[in-house]
């Protein structure tokens, strides 16, 4: 009997387990150290943070301090009224459902949105619809992209922190107010009321860099108050409980709070003060071993491309999910959406840095138009070395082209592959380690275009290019997969500027083989002079081949390689077609080899010798494919028969015979 009943309760327990399971798998959330998503599948999280969005900060504006005393400032220039104006365009094109779309098509899984206590309580005791309905717009958009919702509080009432991020320009008063507490406590409250049964809420990141010194207790203990008020109405979502101390400090933050809960903590370099390695993340997995719970990288980011593989890589071997610091910012290489900066917009934030006169209400007013408008998705650069280190298996494996590349034709020397370094260039300084602390390590002196540790800078001269590489060194390279359009001899010259250094490049093939030996670049006794010089001559086959610049004696400013042929030269433009199918009943394809863009002209005419058909077309660089449905140039049907096909580049025409067959 006594068996019998073990045997019954046992089932009973499973049953219950059975049941609290099938219920949570509707969510994203917590079985031990693992997560899983909706299917009840695990999952690694990677995701993007917002911020700046809901919490602008200054550093992302082009300029400096807390949300609060940016919106001073603003009111300041162009009064109330106008500023209210502003926010509301600002919040409109900063992040709308086209970047959530854009973010799934990359490959995250997440993304963090970090909001002010304000936007959802501006009074202790009240709520704002307004806020709440941009929660509502941003879990539509996730929900039809797939996509889960991690809603972050990056501002907690009083401030959390005394920093400029969490709005603390009087400091960290969340700790000192009883009240400031509470509210912090009831918004939570709210939120889980409204949301507890939106299956792509991913889950509540409670409380951002919480700092308290020697305080990890009294932190536990707030965000335990936090957990309290959210199970009273949500039993389903995922709770990540930061650290204290900028999220990096665990102690006295253990047990675990909850069934489904991480433990969330941010990485910087600043923060770690090394290289990136098992050593600085240890503690971090004996305190997920010990509890029980996962673990997750909440920020991470403002470092080179090279740092984020190697971080992205050390989280995902070690079974941590991220989200990375930060989605879109203005004038930005180290995130993957950059938003450009107008002059007139950079007179208010010259103004503001202390560089700059007032500038007037109208100017004001017109340079915040200028960058509200210019942070729509569409107006902005997409950083796609960004992009790759984060997501790109392949990025710390081998080099993949930047851009589409052809020659005969002129190269920029800013658009080496994509990869690691070492692998698509080398770079003495590619990342910022700080191995003793202190500040910033520059990884591009420049500061431009890519985010990679190439310098590059941008140039003073931009007729031929925008950009050029600086500071190069001896030992240096930079790779380029190159498509080469037609079997020749190319000539291969170099534009460089030196004030006074010697310098010399090479050019290797893939097999490592010197292609063009060590050739010298001339002094040109100013970095803003630049000449061209001839490097030599290379036999080259059609299809893809890749070319690395080796940098043999530093001191040198590159900015474009310029390879041409006897072709090119000549003028030449369309160098082999074919027309397919013919005969053909329906349409033919015209395809024709292109060696550069140009204007080519389609004609089509019939045995009398009279045109039926003209289109002028713009051919790009390699393949080009023209249908011609048979058609004359008023859209009426052509009759059977046999047509004379010609294709005009401005230099040579090249005749074709095609067959109607209805």
């Amino acid at each position: 009997m006594l068996e019998f009943i073990k045997r019954s309760i046992y089932k009973l327990f499973i049953s219950i387990i059975f049941i609290g399971t099938a219920v949570n798998a509707q969510f994203l959330h917590v079985v031990g150290k693992d997560v899983f998503d909706n299917d009840g599948k695990k999952i690694l999280l990677k995701g993007m943070g917002l911020g700046g969005w809901l919490v602008p900060e200054g550093y992302m504006l082009g300029t400096w301090g807390s949300p609060t005393s940016i919106r001073t400032r603003i009111v300041e220039l162009i009064g109330e009224d106008s500023t209210l104006a502003f926010y509301k365009k600002f919040e409109k094109n900063y992040v709308a459902e086209k970047d959530i779309i854009q973010l799934a098509e990359w490959g995250f899984n997440s993304v963090r949105l970090p909001f002010h206590y304000k936007n959802l309580s501006p009074v202790y005791g009240s709520y704002d619809e307004k806020g709440f309905s941009v929660i509502d717009s941003v879990i539509a958009w996730c929900s039809r992209s797939k996509i889960y919702l991690i809603l972050d509080m990056h501002v907690a009432p009083g401030s959390q922190s005394g920093d400029e991020n969490a709005d603390g320009d009087e400091g960290a008063q969340l700790w000192d107010s009883l009240e400031n507490q509470e509210w912090a406590v009831d918004i939570w409250g709210e939120i889980a009321r409204r949301y507890a049964t939106e299956k792509w809420i991913g889950g509540y990141d409670l409380l951002n860099e919480p700092v308290l010194y020697n305080g990890g207790s009294r932190v536990r203990n707030l965000q335990r108050q936090m957990r309290n008020r959210i199970r009273k109405y949500d039993p389903n979502h995922t709770l990540f409980v930061n650290g204290n101390m900028w999220s990096r400090a665990f102690e006295g933050l253990g047990p675990a709070l909850d069934e489904n809960m991480v433990w969330a903590f941010h990485y910087y370099s600043w923060m770690v003060f090394n290289r990136v390695n098992q050593n600085t993340i240890q503690y971090l997995i004996n305190f997920r071993n010990l509890t029980n719970r996962p673990l997750w990288l909440g920020e991470a980011g403002e470092n080179s491309n090279e740092w984020f593989m190697e971080v992205t890589n050390l989280m995902e071997k070690n079974d941590i999910g991220w989200a990375w610091w930060n989605y879109k910012k203005i004038g930005t290489i180290t995130g993957p959406v950059s938003s450009p900066s107008d002059s007139v917009y950079q007179e208010i934030t010259g103004y503001w840095n202390g560089n700059g006169a007032k500038p007037s209400i109208e100017t004001a007013q017109l340079g915040l138009n200028n960058m509200v408008e210019n942070l729509k998705l569409e107006n902005c650069e997409i950083k796609k070395g960004v992009v790759a280190s984060l997501l790109d298996n392949n990025y710390g494996i081998k080099n993949l082209p930047f851009k589409d590349l052809y020659i005969p034709g002129e190269i920029n020397i800013v658009d080496y592959d994509l990869g690691a370094n070492g692998l698509a260039y080398f770079d003495f300084d590619y990342i910022d380690n700080r191995p003793n602390g202190g500040g910033l390590k520059t990884w591009n002196n420049g500061w431009a275009y890519r985010n990679d540790g190439v310098d590059i800078q941008v140039s003073s001269d931009s007729k031929l290019s925008k950009y050029h590489v600086s500071h190069t060194e001896s030992g240096e390279f930079l790779k380029y997969t190159i498509n080469v359009l037609k079997n020749d001899i190319y000539d291969f010259s170099i534009i460089s500027s030196s004030e006074s250094a010697e310098a010399s490049v090479a050019l290797y093939n893939n097999q490592n083989q010197a292609i063009i030996s060590e050739k010298k670049l001339p002094i040109t006794q100013d970095y803003d002079f630049w000449v061209e010089t001839f490097l030599g001559q290379v036999e080259l086959k059609k299809g893809a081949n890749e070319i690395r610049l080796s940098i043999i004696r530093g001191g040198a400013n590159l900015k474009m390689l310029k390879i041409s042929s006897n072709s090119s030269r000549s003028g030449e433009v369309v160098f082999s077609h074919k027309v397919y199918p013919n005969p053909t009943s329906k349409t033919s394809n015209i395809n024709f080899e292109s060696l550069s863009e140009n204007n080519v002209k389609i004609k089509v005419y019939n045995l009398k010798g009279q045109l039926v058909w003209s289109d002028n077309t713009k051919a790009v660089a390699g393949d080009n494919i023209y249908q011609f449905k048979f058609k004359d140039r008023f859209g009426n049907d052509l009759a059977n028969g046999i047509y004379f096909l010609m294709i005009d580049d401005g230099k040579k025409v090249i005749k074709e015979k095609i067959t109607f067959i209805k």
